[in-house]
Protein backbone atom coordinates (compact mmCIF):
# COMPACT_ATOMS: atom_id res chain seq x y z
CA UNK A 1 0.00 0.00 0.00
CA UNK A 2 1.28 3.47 -0.81
CA UNK A 3 2.30 6.01 1.84
CA UNK A 4 -1.22 7.42 2.01
CA UNK A 5 -2.66 6.13 5.26
CA UNK A 6 -5.42 3.57 4.94
CA UNK A 7 -7.40 5.46 7.54
CA UNK A 8 -6.98 8.81 5.77
CA UNK A 9 -8.23 7.18 2.58
CA UNK A 10 -11.06 5.67 4.57
CA UNK A 11 -12.15 9.10 5.80
CA UNK A 12 -12.00 10.56 2.31
CA UNK A 13 -14.19 7.81 0.88
CA UNK A 14 -16.81 8.32 3.55
CA UNK A 15 -16.84 12.10 3.21
CA UNK A 16 -17.49 11.71 -0.51
CA UNK A 17 -20.35 9.30 0.20
CA UNK A 18 -24.05 10.09 0.46
CA UNK A 19 -25.51 12.62 2.84
CA UNK A 20 -28.19 10.46 4.38
CA UNK A 21 -28.23 9.43 8.02
CA UNK A 22 -26.98 5.88 8.49
CA UNK A 23 -27.83 3.73 11.49
CA UNK A 24 -25.65 0.74 12.40
CA UNK A 25 -24.92 -1.41 15.42
CA UNK A 26 -22.35 1.17 16.48
CA UNK A 27 -24.75 4.07 16.75
CA UNK A 28 -26.33 6.66 14.50
CA UNK A 29 -23.77 8.50 12.38
CA UNK A 30 -24.47 11.31 9.93
CA UNK A 31 -22.38 10.51 6.89
CA UNK A 32 -22.47 14.14 5.74
CA UNK A 33 -20.88 15.18 9.03
CA UNK A 34 -18.37 12.37 9.53
CA UNK A 35 -15.50 13.45 11.78
CA UNK A 36 -12.11 14.12 10.21
CA UNK A 37 -8.54 13.48 11.36
CA UNK A 38 -6.14 10.58 11.13
CA UNK A 39 -6.31 7.45 13.27
CA UNK A 40 -4.64 7.91 16.65
CA UNK A 41 -4.73 11.71 16.48
CA UNK A 42 -5.84 14.28 19.06
CA UNK A 43 -6.29 18.04 18.73
CA UNK A 44 -5.09 19.88 21.84
CA UNK A 45 -6.46 23.43 22.11
CA UNK A 46 -4.88 25.84 24.57
CA UNK A 47 -3.30 29.28 24.70
CA UNK A 48 0.35 28.65 25.52
CA UNK A 49 0.87 32.10 27.07
CA UNK A 50 -1.35 31.02 29.97
CA UNK A 51 0.58 27.80 30.65
CA UNK A 52 4.03 26.84 31.83
CA UNK A 53 6.25 24.72 29.61
CA UNK A 54 6.15 21.97 32.24
CA UNK A 55 2.33 21.91 32.21
CA UNK A 56 2.15 21.66 28.43
CA UNK A 57 4.79 18.92 28.46
CA UNK A 58 2.76 17.00 31.05
CA UNK A 59 -0.32 17.10 28.84
CA UNK A 60 1.58 16.01 25.75
CA UNK A 61 3.54 13.29 27.55
CA UNK A 62 0.34 11.80 28.94
CA UNK A 63 -1.17 11.26 25.50
CA UNK A 64 2.21 10.31 24.04
CA UNK A 65 2.60 7.43 26.49
CA UNK A 66 3.49 4.18 24.71
CA UNK A 67 0.74 2.12 23.15
CA UNK A 68 0.62 -1.08 25.23
CA UNK A 69 1.50 -4.48 23.81
CA UNK A 70 3.34 -3.67 20.63
CA UNK A 71 6.93 -4.72 20.03
CA UNK A 72 8.28 -1.20 19.50
CA UNK A 73 7.68 2.17 21.15
CA UNK A 74 4.81 4.09 19.55
CA UNK A 75 2.69 6.81 21.18
CA UNK A 76 -0.93 6.09 22.01
CA UNK A 77 -1.86 9.33 20.27
CA UNK A 78 -0.29 11.90 17.98
CA UNK A 79 -1.03 15.48 19.02
CA UNK A 80 -1.83 18.58 16.97
CA UNK A 81 -1.79 21.78 19.05
CA UNK A 82 -3.78 24.92 18.27
CA UNK A 83 -4.63 28.13 20.11
CA UNK A 84 -8.27 28.90 20.80
CA UNK A 85 -8.11 31.61 18.13
CA UNK A 86 -6.90 29.12 15.51
CA UNK A 87 -9.43 26.46 16.47
CA UNK A 88 -11.51 26.97 13.33
CA UNK A 89 -14.57 25.15 12.02
CA UNK A 90 -12.53 22.59 10.09
CA UNK A 91 -10.62 21.49 13.21
CA UNK A 92 -13.81 21.49 15.26
CA UNK A 93 -14.90 18.48 13.17
CA UNK A 94 -11.92 16.40 14.31
CA UNK A 95 -12.62 13.00 15.89
CA UNK A 96 -10.82 13.68 19.23
CA UNK A 97 -10.52 17.15 20.80
CA UNK A 98 -9.32 18.31 24.20
CA UNK A 99 -9.75 22.04 24.78
CA UNK A 100 -8.75 24.35 27.63
CA UNK A 101 -10.66 27.63 27.82
CA UNK A 102 -9.00 29.85 30.46
CA UNK A 103 -10.29 33.28 31.50
CA UNK A 104 -9.59 34.93 34.88
CA UNK A 105 -13.15 36.27 34.86
CA UNK A 106 -14.68 32.79 35.07
CA UNK A 107 -16.19 32.28 38.52
CA UNK A 108 -16.04 28.48 38.48
CA UNK A 109 -14.03 25.67 36.95
CA UNK A 110 -15.74 23.08 34.80
CA UNK A 111 -14.99 19.88 32.89
CA UNK A 112 -17.22 17.80 30.65
CA UNK A 113 -17.00 15.22 27.89
CA UNK A 114 -19.36 15.92 25.00
CA UNK A 115 -20.15 13.38 22.30
CA UNK A 116 -20.69 14.43 18.68
CA UNK A 117 -20.61 18.16 19.39
CA UNK A 118 -19.56 19.26 15.88
CA UNK A 119 -19.27 15.95 14.00
CA UNK A 120 -19.80 12.23 14.45
CA UNK A 121 -18.32 10.14 15.93
CA UNK A 122 -16.50 12.69 18.08
CA UNK A 123 -15.28 13.04 21.66
CA UNK A 124 -14.81 16.62 22.88
CA UNK A 125 -13.17 17.02 26.30
CA UNK A 126 -13.80 20.61 27.38
CA UNK A 127 -12.15 22.39 30.31
CA UNK A 128 -13.30 25.84 31.41
CA UNK A 129 -11.36 27.51 34.21
CA UNK A 130 -9.89 30.73 35.55
CA UNK A 131 -6.25 29.58 35.57
CA UNK A 132 -4.03 26.79 34.29
CA UNK A 133 -3.40 25.26 37.72
CA UNK A 134 -7.06 24.53 38.36
CA UNK A 135 -7.48 23.17 34.83
CA UNK A 136 -4.49 20.87 35.35
CA UNK A 137 -6.00 19.61 38.60
CA UNK A 138 -9.23 18.82 36.75
CA UNK A 139 -7.28 17.11 33.99
CA UNK A 140 -5.27 14.93 36.39
CA UNK A 141 -8.49 13.83 38.10
CA UNK A 142 -9.99 12.76 34.77
CA UNK A 143 -7.02 11.86 32.56
CA UNK A 144 -7.62 8.10 32.48
CA UNK A 145 -11.28 8.58 31.56
CA UNK A 146 -10.38 10.97 28.75
CA UNK A 147 -7.75 8.60 27.38
CA UNK A 148 -10.22 5.72 27.42
CA UNK A 149 -12.93 7.73 25.66
CA UNK A 150 -10.51 8.88 22.94
CA UNK A 151 -9.31 5.32 22.42
CA UNK A 152 -12.83 3.92 22.23
CA UNK A 153 -13.82 6.67 19.81
CA UNK A 154 -10.97 5.72 17.47
CA UNK A 155 -12.27 2.15 17.46
CA UNK A 156 -15.86 3.32 16.96
CA UNK A 157 -14.93 5.43 13.95
CA UNK A 158 -13.30 2.42 12.31
CA UNK A 159 -16.28 0.21 13.18
CA UNK A 160 -18.68 2.70 11.63
CA UNK A 161 -16.71 2.56 8.41
CA UNK A 162 -16.38 -1.23 8.46
CA UNK A 163 -20.17 -1.53 8.78
CA UNK A 164 -20.46 0.28 5.43
CA UNK A 165 -18.03 -2.02 3.60
CA UNK A 166 -18.50 -5.32 5.41
CA UNK A 167 -18.10 -8.55 3.48
CA UNK A 168 -21.54 -10.12 3.80
CA UNK A 169 -20.41 -13.60 2.72
CA UNK A 170 -17.82 -13.73 5.51
CA UNK A 171 -20.32 -12.44 8.08
CA UNK A 172 -22.76 -15.18 7.07
CA UNK A 173 -20.02 -17.82 7.29
CA UNK A 174 -19.07 -16.70 10.80
CA UNK A 175 -22.70 -16.72 11.91
CA UNK A 176 -23.23 -20.23 10.54
CA UNK A 177 -20.03 -21.67 12.09
CA UNK A 178 -19.94 -19.95 15.48
CA UNK A 179 -23.41 -18.42 16.01
CA UNK A 180 -21.94 -14.94 16.47
CA UNK A 181 -22.09 -11.75 14.43
CA UNK A 182 -18.85 -10.03 13.42
CA UNK A 183 -18.37 -7.08 11.09
CA UNK A 184 -15.48 -7.83 8.73
CA UNK A 185 -14.50 -5.26 6.06
CA UNK A 186 -14.29 -6.45 2.48
CA UNK A 187 -10.51 -6.22 2.16
CA UNK A 188 -10.23 -9.42 4.24
CA UNK A 189 -10.47 -12.86 2.65
CA UNK A 190 -10.81 -16.40 4.01
CA UNK A 191 -7.33 -17.93 4.33
CA UNK A 192 -8.37 -21.16 6.09
CA UNK A 193 -11.69 -22.72 7.06
CA UNK A 194 -11.98 -25.74 9.37
CA UNK A 195 -14.76 -27.08 11.56
CA UNK A 196 -13.63 -25.23 14.69
CA UNK A 197 -11.40 -22.55 13.17
CA UNK A 198 -11.65 -19.70 10.67
CA UNK A 199 -8.68 -17.58 9.56
CA UNK A 200 -9.19 -14.27 7.75
CA UNK A 201 -6.38 -12.30 6.17
CA UNK A 202 -5.63 -8.89 4.67
CA UNK A 203 -2.34 -8.74 2.75
CA UNK A 204 -0.39 -5.77 1.41
CA UNK A 205 3.13 -5.60 0.03
CA UNK A 206 4.49 -4.62 3.44
CA UNK A 207 2.23 -6.17 6.08
CA UNK A 208 -0.41 -8.71 7.00
CA UNK A 209 -3.43 -8.33 9.26
CA UNK A 210 -5.27 -11.41 10.48
CA UNK A 211 -8.52 -12.30 12.21
CA UNK A 212 -8.97 -15.75 13.77
CA UNK A 213 -12.22 -17.14 15.15
CA UNK A 214 -12.01 -20.47 16.94
CA UNK A 215 -14.01 -22.74 19.22
CA UNK A 216 -12.48 -24.76 22.07
CA UNK A 217 -13.99 -26.89 24.86
CA UNK A 218 -15.36 -24.84 27.75
CA UNK A 219 -12.78 -24.11 30.43
CA UNK A 220 -12.29 -21.42 33.02
CA UNK A 221 -11.09 -18.24 31.30
CA UNK A 222 -7.74 -18.01 33.07
CA UNK A 223 -4.61 -16.55 31.51
CA UNK A 224 -3.00 -19.99 31.43
CA UNK A 225 -5.97 -21.54 29.64
CA UNK A 226 -6.29 -18.68 27.16
CA UNK A 227 -2.61 -18.90 26.22
CA UNK A 228 -2.74 -22.69 25.91
CA UNK A 229 -5.83 -22.58 23.69
CA UNK A 230 -4.39 -19.94 21.38
CA UNK A 231 -1.09 -21.77 21.04
CA UNK A 232 -2.86 -25.05 20.29
CA UNK A 233 -4.97 -23.49 17.53
CA UNK A 234 -2.17 -21.53 15.88
CA UNK A 235 0.17 -24.54 15.91
CA UNK A 236 -2.55 -26.65 14.33
CA UNK A 237 -3.89 -24.22 11.74
CA UNK A 238 -1.54 -21.24 11.12
CA UNK A 239 1.65 -22.25 9.28
CA UNK A 240 4.67 -19.99 9.44
CA UNK A 241 6.77 -18.68 6.56
CA UNK A 242 9.21 -21.59 6.84
CA UNK A 243 8.59 -25.30 7.34
CA UNK A 244 7.92 -26.21 10.95
CA UNK A 245 7.24 -22.60 12.04
CA UNK A 246 4.06 -21.41 13.74
CA UNK A 247 3.04 -18.49 16.01
CA UNK A 248 2.68 -18.69 19.79
CA UNK A 249 2.00 -16.20 22.58
CA UNK A 250 5.20 -14.48 23.73
CA UNK A 251 5.23 -14.63 27.53
CA UNK A 252 7.68 -11.84 28.24
CA UNK A 253 7.95 -8.15 29.18
CA UNK A 254 4.87 -8.41 31.40
CA UNK A 255 2.68 -9.67 28.56
CA UNK A 256 0.12 -10.88 27.82
CA UNK A 257 -2.31 -8.72 29.77
CA UNK A 258 -5.64 -10.43 30.53
CA UNK A 259 -8.67 -8.49 31.78
CA UNK A 260 -12.44 -9.00 32.04
CA UNK A 261 -14.40 -7.48 29.17
CA UNK A 262 -18.10 -6.93 28.51
CA UNK A 263 -18.81 -6.31 24.85
CA UNK A 264 -22.33 -6.20 23.48
CA UNK A 265 -24.10 -9.21 24.98
CA UNK A 266 -20.84 -11.09 25.62
CA UNK A 267 -19.04 -11.42 28.95
CA UNK A 268 -15.50 -12.76 28.81
CA UNK A 269 -11.80 -11.97 28.91
CA UNK A 270 -9.65 -9.87 26.63
CA UNK A 271 -6.00 -10.74 26.09
CA UNK A 272 -3.52 -8.23 24.74
CA UNK A 273 0.08 -9.09 24.01
CA UNK A 274 2.78 -10.17 21.59
CA UNK A 275 3.16 -13.23 19.40
CA UNK A 276 6.38 -14.82 18.23
CA UNK A 277 7.25 -17.69 15.91
CA UNK A 278 8.61 -21.07 16.81
CA UNK A 279 11.48 -21.91 14.43
CA UNK A 280 11.42 -18.44 12.87
CA UNK A 281 12.01 -14.77 13.76
CA UNK A 282 8.57 -13.40 12.96
CA UNK A 283 6.43 -11.65 15.56
CA UNK A 284 4.07 -8.78 16.33
CA UNK A 285 1.13 -7.65 18.48
CA UNK A 286 -2.27 -9.31 18.96
CA UNK A 287 -5.59 -8.67 20.66
CA UNK A 288 -8.25 -11.28 21.50
CA UNK A 289 -11.62 -11.62 23.20
CA UNK A 290 -12.83 -14.98 24.55
CA UNK A 291 -16.32 -15.71 25.89
CA UNK A 292 -18.57 -18.74 26.52
CA UNK A 293 -20.79 -19.98 23.70
CA UNK A 294 -24.54 -19.56 24.08
CA UNK A 295 -24.99 -23.20 25.10
CA UNK A 296 -22.04 -23.09 27.51
CA UNK A 297 -20.29 -26.05 25.91
CA UNK A 298 -17.48 -24.07 24.29
CA UNK A 299 -15.33 -21.00 24.52
CA UNK A 300 -15.36 -18.78 21.44
CA UNK A 301 -12.33 -16.61 20.69
CA UNK A 302 -12.10 -13.75 18.22
CA UNK A 303 -8.47 -12.76 17.75
CA UNK A 304 -6.70 -10.15 15.65
CA UNK A 305 -2.95 -10.03 15.06
CA UNK A 306 -0.51 -8.08 12.93
CA UNK A 307 2.72 -8.72 11.08
CA UNK A 308 4.35 -5.48 9.89
CA UNK A 309 8.13 -5.80 10.38
CA UNK A 310 9.13 -2.53 8.68
CA UNK A 311 6.23 -0.32 9.73
CA UNK A 312 4.54 1.27 12.74
CA UNK A 313 1.96 -1.15 14.11
CA UNK A 314 -0.33 0.91 16.33
CA UNK A 315 -2.97 1.72 13.73
CA UNK A 316 -2.95 -1.80 12.29
CA UNK A 317 -3.44 -3.27 15.76
CA UNK A 318 -6.34 -0.90 16.40
CA UNK A 319 -7.91 -1.96 13.12
CA UNK A 320 -8.01 -5.62 14.14
CA UNK A 321 -9.08 -4.72 17.68
CA UNK A 322 -11.95 -2.69 16.24
CA UNK A 323 -13.03 -5.71 14.19
CA UNK A 324 -12.79 -8.05 17.19
CA UNK A 325 -14.93 -5.68 19.23
CA UNK A 326 -17.80 -5.73 16.73
CA UNK A 327 -18.68 -9.21 18.03
CA UNK A 328 -22.23 -9.64 19.25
Amino acid sequence: MRKLSFFLLMAAIILIGGSCKRTSSFGSVKSDNFSNGKAGEIILVLDSSKWTVAQIDELRNFFNQPQPAINQIEPMFDILTFSNRDFTAYFQRHRNIIRFDINPDYAANHFQIIENNWSSPQIYAYFKGNNADTCMALFRANDSLILQRFYENDLKRSQTYFARIQEESISKLIKAKFNIQLTVPNHYFVAADYEDFLWLRFRTEKNDRFIMIYRTPATELTQENLIAARNEMTQKYVPGAVKGAYPIVAEKLGFPIVKPLSKGNKEGMEMRGLWESVNDKMGGPFYSFTFPSTDGQYNITVDGFVYAPQEPKRDYLREVEAIVKTVR
